[in-house]
């Protein structure tokens, strides 16, 4: 399940990444890049961590 959350912010961050980029000035194309930063952040972080151990 990670790796599909990981996979799906890391198009969530190309999505509010590109519309930035077509915004291009103003608040709003802040706060699209300040997203785009978090959601890769997120889907770096759900991909390259480790899988928790079951309990018992």
């Amino acid at each position: 399940m990670d790796r599909i959350r990981g996979i799906v912010m890391l198009l969530a961050a190309a999505a509010a990444i590109w519309k930035g980029w077509q915004i291009h000035r103003g608040e709003t194309a802040i706060l699209a890049y300040g997203l785009g930063a978090l959601a890769l952040s997120l889907g770096v972080w759900h991909l390259t961590r480790k899988a928790p151990h079951p309990r018992v």
